[in-house]
C-alpha cells in the first residue's frame, strides 16, 4: 500500500503553480451538448475475478458507511470505497489516508482514530485535488467519464505530477490498471521529479486500479 510519505507528495505536487492550468471551455458557445454515452467496460475476466475474490465482498458490506461519509462531501460512494481499496485493502482497523493503523501518529502530525474520520479525510482530499489539479468537480450529479475518473484517482495518489509532465492519467496504473487488455502488467511512470513516489518505472503490483473497482461497483461511467 501507500508509503509514509506520498499524502506529503501529492499536496506539495498539486501547489506547484506550474501543475495547473486553468480550465478551458469544452465547445464553442451556444453550442448544445450532447447526451453522454454509457461506458461499456471491457474489463478482462481475469481482473474481475480477482476483484470477485478479493474486495467485493468487504466494499459490498462497508457500502452504508462509504454511502454516510460520501454524503458529507457530495460525491458518490463508489469513489470513495475504491479509494479505501486502494490505500488500506479496506481493512476494518486501518486508516485509508496513508494506509497505516486506525491511532497510528503518522509523520505529518496526523492521527485516524475512527474509520469515518479517516474515509472523510479521503474524500475531502478526493474532491480538493481533482479540482485543483484537473478542475473537476466530483460533487456534481452527473457521471463522470472514463478519462476524468482516471484524472481524479491521479491527482489523489500523485497530485499534479502526471499534468506537469504532460503524462496521461490513461498510462497510470494506480487509476487504469486493469481496465482493459491494454492496461495489463503496467508500471508506474517513469517520471524523473524528486516529488514523484511509487518507484517510478517500477512494476505496480495490484491486479487492477481504482477505476476498475468502481465500474465493477456498477458505477454509470460515461464515454
Amino acid at each position: 500500500m501507500r508509503g509514509p510519505d506520498t499524502t506529503r507528495a501529492r499536496r506539495s505536487a498539486f501547489r506547484q503553480p506550474s501543475a495547473v492550468r486553468p480550465a478551458t471551455s469544452a465547445r464553442p458557445a451556444g453550442q448544445a451538448s450532447k447526451p453522454a454515452r454509457r461506458y461499456q467496460p471491457e474489463i478482462p475476466p481475469s481482473v474481475r475475478t480477482a476483484f470477485i475474490a478479493a474486495a467485493r465482498a468487504p466494499l459490498v458490506s462497508a457500502e452504508p458507511l462509504y454511502r454516510d461519509v460520501a454524503s458529507h462531501s457530495g460525491i458518490r460512494w463508489e469513489l470513495l470505497a475504491a479509494c479505501d481499496w486502494m490505500q488500506c485493502g479496506a481493512r476494518p482497523r486501518y486508516s485509508p489516508v496513508h494506509g497505516e493503523k486506525l491511532g497510528a501518529v503518522n509523520p505529518d502530525g496526523t492521527c485516524y482514530r475512527t474509520r469515518s474520520g479517516a474515509l472523510e479525510q479521503c474524500a475531502d482530499e478526493l474532491v480538493e485535488l481533482a479540482q485543483t489539479v484537473y478542475q473537476i468537480d466530483i460533487t456534481m450529479r452527473r457521471c463522470l467519464s472514463v478519462r476524468e475518473l482516471a484524472n481524479v484517482y491521479a491527482a489523489f495518489r500523485w497530485g499534479g505530477l502526471l499534468k506537469l509532465h504532460r503524462t496521461s492519467a490513461m498510462e497510470f496504473p494506480y487509476s487504469v490498471a486493469g481496465l482493459t487488455e491494454q492496461h495489463m502488467k503496467m508500471r508506474w511512470p517513469n517520471i524523473d521529479d524528486p516529488n514523484a513516489p511509487d518507484k517510478p518505472g517500477g512494476r505496480f503490483r495490484m491486479p487492477f486500479g481504482a477505476v476498475p473497482i468502481v465500474l465493477c461497483l456498477n458505477y454509470p461511467a460515461t464515454v
